[in-house]
């Protein structure tokens, strides 16, 4: 009987050795999994506060006036309105006795009010059509620069098919899914630094503009998928539809980058 007895606590004793070993195992994988955890969390939170303190670096320096700007491309020097005149005799390299085609003067006239361009061509007093002459010896007709349409704002610009087009990308990145006021407060950013001197005043250097850096989504540009919402929201601001923004509001992130806080839309601080 006392052997039994004996037995029978050592059973208990082992089982109970047992129970404790393993809850010992268990409490040691929960700590190194929370201290894992809070490793991870320690090198995100810090990754996160350098990526926005050197974002705030660069947009402080905002206010300081660009200098030394790289030159602009010919073609969007073009588009921005610059003002050109270009004098060709003919557009043929043939000769008059070979083609028989009287060669004329055409005198290409582009005037800008900001970003608007008209572009006229003026020849003998009269407007005509840009023609050259085919190998057969036929004159055809030479399609024309598209115009930047006029329209109607407090910053009186106006953009070309294309550049609307890209102003769509840009924002769709920026703002997709977020009400319209939110959308048109992007694009009035954007006009806005266009009209400031502190910035170029053409739609694809404001864009793509490295230092400082207001639009990040710019080398996302491609993967951009625009709907009618965007175009419908750029066309309401270039047609003096909204008055969202300061003059001076020139930007935007989701948390404050200035203590000038103008509006607040959505998820999106805009500050001046």
């Amino acid at each position: 009987m006392k052997r039994q007895i004996n037995f029978w606590f050592i059973c208990r004793f082992t089982m109970l050795c047992i129970i404790l070993e393993e809850r010992r195992k268990m409490r040691k994988k929960i700590l190194d999994a929370a201290l894992l955890f809070a490793f991870t969390l320690c090198l995100i939170v810090t990754s996160n506060i350098q990526e926005e303190a050197a974002y705030v670096a660069e947009l402080e320096n905002e206010a300081v006036p660009l200098q030394n700007q790289e030159a602009e491309p010919e073609e969007m020097q073009f588009s921005a309105g610059v003002a050109a005149a270009i004098s060709a005799n003919s557009f043929t390299t043939e000769s008059d006795e070979k083609t028989g085609v009287e060669k004329k003067d055409v005198v290409l006239v582009t005037t800008s009010n900001d970003s608007e361009s008209n572009l006229e061509e003026e020849t003998d007093g009269s407007v005509e059509t840009n023609t050259e002459v085919s190998e057969s010896g036929q004159v055809e007709e030479v399609s024309g620069t598209s115009q930047a349409p006029a329209y109607n704002n407090r910053w009186n610009i106006s953009l070309t098919d294309e550049e609307i087009d890209l102003l769509a990308k840009i924002v769709w990145l920026e703002a997709n899914g977020e009400p319209v006021e939110g959308q048109e407060a992007v694009v009035e950013v954007v006009l806005n630094r266009m009209a400031s001197d502190l910035y170029p005043n053409t739609l694809y250097d404001v864009l793509s503009q490295n230092n400082p850096v207001q639009f990040v989504s710019w080398k996302r540009r491609d993967k951009a998928h625009p709907t009618e919402t965007e175009y419908q929201s750029i066309y309401n601001v270039l047609n003096g539809n909204t008055d969202l923004l300061r003059n001076d509001t020139m930007n935007f992130s989701t948390y404050p980058l200035t203590s000038n806080l103008d509006v607040k839309i959505c998820c999106h601080y805009f500050c001046y």
